[in-house]
């Protein structure tokens, strides 16, 4: 089978949450630099090709996922993903270049001197290939299929929404009780609306739960209800259900010493005394480079260089004793993710424990969670699943870890998630974002003081977005591929939720 080549323009967009600054100018920087050094007497610097790495490494890993695990086309990603939206970034157009092998499954982009190239697996989505994890090996690598989740008693699975697809009929059960259906449809119409001036907010797929009720969904043209999309860092709230999970199974105690080798090996570390919750919380006090513009930067180091993610992360010294900062990092994702994995005698066990555990009791089928080269789940960006899947996530954090009578996380954990650090300002629990008050009765007001106190929110590179309202029992999910911060997710959510207490 001949691969499909392709020659696009590209933008290389870190993994992070909407208020960090994108990545996509990476690759401007990266141009600059090369024509820079083309048109002077010096040879090309050491930053310049480490650049052009993570790129070329990023676009690889990109297009793999959207093609074998979403099933989505080339072109969608090379007009979407990978659109340029800089002019330096066209110029880039004929340094890209693609080839995808749908009989072996990989993706390889070359850009200049760089090549990076990504396989995917079987049930565990897609990974870079690493000089110590060469394709051949990653392409075994293997999860039970969601169908071995799924309970045998036909009378259980599947049914009605939420465990099935089934949804209530409007014409025999009639329109949701205390929904303004009109309203609800412009809100929605509004997520879907293009600006003729403004960058595009390409919203691909829009999901809205009430009282337990699938009231409203839409998808854009070319995607659908059962496609698996990109949660990016909302997959940092997956790690969060099955750590609780794992503590409630008793393999995990988050009062004891944690299990990184890279601080045990010295008998005064420092690092020793920090406990799972520093690190769900992000207030570890280990330094960390979140930048997604500088080529040196510790996330960009991890997820496009190193195969061990959750490495790179243990590695950092602590700057400062815990509790002191809030400091978003995806290194410490990966690292908890690492410590799940100690806690299973087998990978073919720990790969398979998010279906068993979370993804099948709740019916989400679509659900995968990648990994890193060495085998670790990249919980702080790979998460995919279909935005009803992403509802039903958000379901078990609106219903205190519970969904449809089953509990699935252990009573209170929730709640306990949703407790913030005072360094954080109201802003971030146990791996989920919050809008609580930062100074209870003080002179500060909580990010959106309209909206519900006790809202939680998964937030998600390009505007990935999971908005829990407890209280008012909405549940909102927005997938899609904005850049430059052009999607309203609070005229969203106010929308929403004035529609749905009518």
């Amino acid at each position: 089978m001949l691969p499909d080549r392709a020659e696009a323009p590209a933008r290389a967009t870190g993994y992070h949450l909407s208020m960090q600054k994108p990545v996509h100018a990476l690759l401007a920087t990266l141009l600059a630099t090369h024509l820079t050094c083309q048109s002077s007497a010096q040879p090309s610097t050491q930053p310049t090709k480490e650049m052009a790495e993570i790129a070329a490494a990023y676009a690889a890993k990109v297009t793999a996922s959207a093609v074998f695990v979403s099933g989505r086309t080339l072109d969608s990603v090379l007009a979407e993903e990978l659109a340029p939206t800089r002019p330096l970034e066209t110029l880039i157009r004929p340094f890209l270049k693609f080839d995808i092998d749908r009989e072996n499954r990989t993706v390889t982009c070359r850009l200049l001197t760089a090549t990076a190239v990504a396989v995917a697996t079987k049930n565990l989505g897609c990974t870079l290939v690493h000089p110590e994890f060469p394709a051949k090996g990653l392409r075994t690598r293997e999860a039970p299929s969601r169908a071995d989740d799924v309970p045998a008693d036909p009378a259980v699975w599947p049914v009605k929404w939420p465990l099935g697809d089934r949804l209530p009929d409007v014409t025999t059960e009639g329109t949701p009780e205390g929904v303004d259906m009109k309203a609800l449809t412009e809100a929605i119409d509004a997520a879907f609306a293009e600006s003729p001036t403004g960058p595009r907010v390409n919203t691909r797929a829009l999901v809205v739960v009430f009282r337990g009720r699938l009231v409203a969904e839409r998808y854009a043209a070319g995607y659908r209800a059962d496609m698996a999309l990109p949660g990016w860092s909302m997959s940092k709230t997956i790690v969060n259900a099955l750590v609780g999970i794992r503590i409630a199974q008793g393999a995990l105690d988050p009062d004891a010493p944690l299990a990184v080798p890279e601080w045990n090996a010295t008998p005064d570390d420092p690092r020793q005394k920090l406990r799972l919750h520093d690190l769900l919380s992000m207030t570890s006090g280990l330094a960390w480079n979140e930048s997604y513009d500088d080529p040196q930067g510790d996330a960009l180091r991890m997820l496009f260089r190193s195969s061990d993610h959750g490495g790179v992360f243990a590695q950092q010294d602590q700057s400062q004793a815990p509790g002191v900062k809030f400091r978003y990092s995806s290194g410490c994702t990966n690292l908890v993710c690492r410590i799940l994995r100690s806690t299973f005698a087998s990978d073919a066990d720990y790969w398979a424990f998010p279906g068993h555990a979370l993804f099948g009791p709740l019916g989400m089928r679509t659900a995968v969670l990648e990994t890193d080269p060495s085998g670790t789940f990249v919980g702080s960006s790979y998460g995919f699943m279909c935005a009803r899947d992403w509802a039903r996530f958000g379901l078990l954090y609106a219903g205190d870890g519970e969904v449809a009578g089953r509990r699935i996380l252990p009573k209170g954990w929730v709640a306990k998630s949703a407790r913030s650090e005072p360094c954080s300002e109201g802003r971030f629990g146990d791996h989920i974002w919050l809008n609580a008050d930062p100074d209870g009765d003080g002179p500060r007001e909580r990010k959106w003081a309209d909206l519900p106190a006790d809202m939680l929110r998964m937030d998600g590179h390009e505007g990935q977005y999971v908005i829990v309202m407890p209280t008012e029992q909405i549940v909102i999910v927005r997938l899609g591929c904005t850049k430059s911060g052009g999607f309203d997710l609070h005229g969203l959510a106010a929308r929403v939720r004035d529609a749905c207490r009518h």
